[in-house]
């Protein structure tokens, strides 16, 4: 039947033609009086008509127009809607008059042929493996939206008592040992939150169970947070959330070329032999069905912590309910395309600023990664305006559309493992934004080196929300005086850069009450309705990302704060110094931390006198110093790469072993500290000494330069 779809308020034009004279007048009267970091004076003037001219140019008209475009269709990689789209991105590119070549990889990209969950006793119930149908949507009718499932589950047919495991974390398994409750041989349910799915079902096998069932619960994402969809923005009923299961956390490249580009011709490993796998079969149902395997168990009451929305007293079970997961793939390797546009520099044409976003999506992806990369085209068409006036950056600008971020980040991965040597050569550093805007809170992860110069941007580009500048809100928000950067693990393209090829990063984003994640409702309609209304917030998104783009492009002196760096280590090396290992390595921490204070104060000394050499007659050491400033990063990685996980080369960041998404911070030591190994923990952290040493003596060679 039809519903009645409630009416949203939304900006009128005259609120819209408001916000753009206020725009116009902030952009020209932002930095009176402020010196830029990284420019001489009369270059930071240049610079100032440079980014007020590109920000005038950016639409959020465009921004809506192409967001209709890229979310007509479900895109999944691997299929012919995600080449549609790629075509799409390279016309467009090309039509900017940028130049544009596709990487064409081939990886292992499983499709679901069977999904099936059944509550088998005490009563019976069969999981429905997609999303209901509108009436007045014709997109909830596509044949091609791809079941709910998780990418990378092997196949496996388990029938066996149902246990509850809260969210399926290592201490909620410790937790019911404590009870004197197993998990062998069971299927576990777990709730979405708290860490990556991946995480979740490698430590399911890890316990014992045969079989794992994903969960979005209500008190997350769904009707406790506020209306559902498609009356408001949270999590509906039927809403599946996808994703893969592929273990991130100990690489990001294609299952079968672990460390090396997957080519179409490349050596490969059988699906036997991948090592980032699960072991047990793992589904994801929406919770209208999850309340009834959740309310078929009987056993003790869950601790309060673990109770969610459902309308009942949730137990842990085990049984007497019983369920069957079956779960059947279809296993190839196929096609994937990343789009590349280059708008070359004018002086450094060998010096590289990287614009990423991914292109692929579970369903048709308005939010995730429709609103990223309707942002990426935006800042590239307005460079792209401004290049053919005859204004272009200094150094070489690429904008990357990936392929096949979904499954597990493969599109930029193949292409950082591709071009691994030339990235670190030439790369100075790579700007992520995967979901451009879900509502109007601004947030940022990012190398401490990069940090002060966000907070700096974010000062000159208005919040649409608040008619202030995005800095203002951010620190309301946090409610900080200075607002925080986040740290950068994994779940996005930043990660083969950071982790694996040692290049400074940034990952940030727009974020709001978002409950269709990995949906089929994450929609057009719903970001029109909820996420973005105006498409102000993808603009805004636009200019932060252009701006910061523009002034690591076109600074006379790179703006790295390796300073900020030295002093952000300084907290987590305390917390080091306090672990529970602290009487074994405290003489090594001790060590490392008078090697940070050296750091620190040594990179101060360096910011200044970087100050008063661009303020001097004699700059003819700048492509020096600015090749040495970006290539101070690759000091702290290490050609072996961590202990557990070598295709990680990073010392200081990591995703975590058990969180999957969320960074750590020394994550060489910490696996070693978990693991109980001493012998490890001492090389660790002696590999951190020598990092660190190193990093003081490029700062030295750059001090001696000025």
């Amino acid at each position: 039947m039809l519903i009645d779809i409630p009416c949203r308020l939304r900006l009128t034009w005259r609120l819209n033609f408001c916000f753009v004279c206020l725009l116009a007048v902030f952009t020209f009267s932002s930095r009176d009086g402020f010196s830029m970091r990284g420019f001489t004076a009369e270059n930071a003037v240049i610079q100032q008509r440079y980014e007020a001219d590109f920000k005038g140019l950016v639409s959020a008209e465009r921004c809506k127009h192409r967001l209709r475009y890229l979310s007509e269709e479900p895109h999944l990689a691997g299929t012919e809607n995600s080449r549609k789209v790629a075509e799409y991105l390279r016309t467009e590119f090309e039509s900017y008059g940028l130049q544009v070549q596709v990487y064409e990889y081939h990886v292992y990209l499983p499709y679901p042929l069977e999904v099936h969950v059944e509550l088998v006793s005490p009563t019976q119930h069969l999981a429905t493996a997609k999303e209901e149908g509108w009436e007045w949507d014709k997109d909830s009718y596509e044949t091609e939206i791809v079941p709910g499932y998780n990418a990378y589950s092997p196949d496996g047919d388990v029938t066996a008592e149902l246990i509850y495991v809260n969210r399926g974390l290592p201490e909620d398994y410790e937790m019911l040992k404590e009870r004197g409750i197993s998990v062998e041989g069971k299927i576990c349910i777990a709730r979405y939150g708290g860490s990556y799915r991946g995480v979740k079902v490698k430590v399911a096998g890890d316990n014992g169970a045969v079989g794992l069932i994903l969960y979005s619960d209500p008190a997350d994402d769904g009707y406790m947070r506020g209306d559902v969809y498609p009356r408001g923005p949270w999590r509906s009923e039927d809403a599946i959330q996808r994703g893969t299961v592929k273990y991130i956390f100990q690489h990001a490249s294609d299952p079968l070329t672990p460390g090396w580009a997957a080519t179409k011709d490349a050596d490969r490993l059988s699906i036997e032999e991948a090592t980032d796998l699960p072991k047990i079969p793992v589904v994801p149902i929406a919770y209208r069905d999850a309340k009834f395997f959740l309310k078929a168990l009987a056993g003790p009451n869950v601790p309060s912590e673990w109770q969610g929305g459902l309308p009942f007293a949730y137990h842990i079970g085990p049984g007497p309910a019983k369920g069957r997961i079956k779960v059947r793939c279809e296993h190839s390797t196929r096609p994937i395309y990343n789009i590349i546009a280059t708008l070359e520099g004018t002086e450094y044409p060998d010096q590289w600023v990287i614009l990423g976003n991914h292109h692929d999506a579970w369903v048709y992806g308005a939010a995730d990664p429709g609103s990223g990369t309707t942002a990426l085209l935006e800042v590239a068409h307005c460079f792209g305006e401004l290049a053919k006036k005859g204004v272009r950056p200094k150094r070489t600008v690429v904008f990357a559309a990936w392929d096949a971020e979904e499954f597990g980040i493969l599109g930029s991965t193949e292409w950082v493992e591709d071009l691994k040597l030339t990235l670190q050569q030439k790369a100075i550093a790579y700007l992520n934004v995967d979901i451009a805007a879900t509502g109007g809170r601004f947030y940022v992860s990012a190398i401490p080196s990069l940090r002060e110069l966000i907070r700096e941007v974010t000062r000159t580009v208005i919040d649409p929300g608040t008619l202030k500048p995005v800095y203002e809100s951010w620190k309301v928000a946090q409610d900080k005086e200075v607002p925080q950067v986040g740290d950068l693990g994994s779940g996005s393209d930043h990660s083969p850069f950071v982790g694996h090829a040692g290049i400074p990063a940034v990952s940030m984003g727009f974020s709001g009450a978002y409950g269709v994640y990995h949906a089929m409702q994450d929609n057009f309609y719903w970001m029109e309705h909820f996420g973005d209304p105006t498409f102000q917030y993808q603009a805004a998104m636009s200019r932060i990302w252009g701006v910061l783009a523009l002034q690591l492009a076109n600074a006379d002196i790179l703006p790295f704060d390796y300073e900020t760096y030295a002093t952000d280590l300084m907290t987590p090396l305390k917390l080091l110094q306090n672990s529970g290992s602290k009487n074994k390595i405290a003489k090594d921490v001790k060590r490392l931390d008078n090697l940070l204070t050296e750091w620190q104060q040594a990179a101060g000394v360096l910011n200044q006198g970087l100050v008063r050499y661009l303020a001097s007659d004699d700059l003819s050491q700048l492509a020096e110093i600015n090749h040495r400033l970006y290539q101070l990063e690759r000091n702290l990685t290490s050609t072996v790469g961590l202990p557990l996980r070598p295709w990680f080369k990073h010392l200081i960041y990591a995703p975590g072993l058990n969180t999957g998404y969320a960074a750590v911070v020394f994550p060489g030591v910490l696996d070693a500290i978990a693991h109980g190994d001493d012998a490890a923990v001492h090389a660790e952290i002696d590999k951190l000494v020598a990092a660190f040493t190193r990093m003081i003596q490029g700062i030295n060679e750059i001090r001696e330069m000025l």
